[in-house]
């Protein structure tokens, strides 16, 4: 009986072992009076994998992380001071390279321009503010009895292309446009300036469609198309010629 229990003893040590000690080669262990007992070569494999990794496995994963980066390194003191160096001086865009450096300082002290901004958004957005309003009065003007705020012309309407149409196609929508830019710069508001930008939209699609109904009744519009700009003047002279016309100054168109 005593003989019994000593075996038993022994048998769970084995296990024990088996459970807890990582095997380095294939065991056999011998217990007195038993045959061997010999440990699966799956469970040997699994054990060395769990508790021994591979230093083959380890190893190919250094090779690979140093070929990664192995095309990557810092660039050294003395190598950047002789690239530096290198050529004759004015003649390698010096003059690039200062600009670069200066605006970026400019960037980082930006918040003490702040004031300095809002003085001069606020003077540029009311001037461009009343040069809008002022284009807008002079279209509703100038159009006369041929208002209406559809797109498709009225059945009596007559083309218009002297005074501010001489200017703009339509100086109604260009004002009303121009008005909301400088509206937003008075405000330094994005949301105003990207909702601008969204009724710029709108109104380009409806002016298209108005400008088809205007070919149909009227053949010159045409070559009226492709003289003057849609929404924006760009000629200048012909800017000054309407402001003096509307102070009063007797000039010819």
């Amino acid at each position: 009986m005593s003989g019994a229990i000593y075996l038993l003893a022994m048998m769970t040590c084995v296990c024990t072992a088996h459970a807890f000690i990582p095997p380095v080669q294939p065991f056999a262990y011998c217990v007195r009076g038993m045959s061997h007992l010999t440990l699966k070569p799956e469970i040997s494999r699994q054990y060395c994998h769990r508790r021994s990794p591979s230093r083959k496995i380890v190893g190919m994963g250094l090779a690979d992380d140093e070929k990664e980066t192995s095309g990557r390194k810092m660039p050294t003191v003395d190598k950047t001071m002789q690239n530096m160096a290198d050529g004759k001086f004015g003649e390698r865009g010096e003059l690039y390279v200062g600009l670069q450096f200066f605006f970026i300082f400019l960037i980082i002290i930006a918040p003490a321009f702040e004031d300095t901004f809002e003085s001069l958004s606020l003077l540029v957005g009311t001037l461009i503010c009343s040069s809008g309003l002022g284009l807008g009065a002079v279209g509703v003007l100038d159009l006369g009895d041929s208002l209406t705020p559809w797109p498709k012309p009225t059945s009596d309407n007559e083309l218009q292309t002297t005074g501010s149409y001489g200017l703009s196609r339509h100086p109604i929508y260009g004002g009303l446009l121009i008005t909301c830019v400088g509206l937003s710069l008075i405000s330094l508001s994005y949301p105003r300036l990207f909702f601008t930008f969204l009724l710029l939209l709108i109104l380009d699609v409806k002016a298209e469609k108005e400008e088809r109904w205007l070919s149909s009744v009227h053949p010159q519009y045409g070559e009226y198309k492709q003289e003057v700009p849609k929404f924006f003047p760009r000629d200048v002279s012909k800017m000054v010629a309407l402001f003096k016309d509307l102070m009063g100054a007797t000039t010819p168109w």
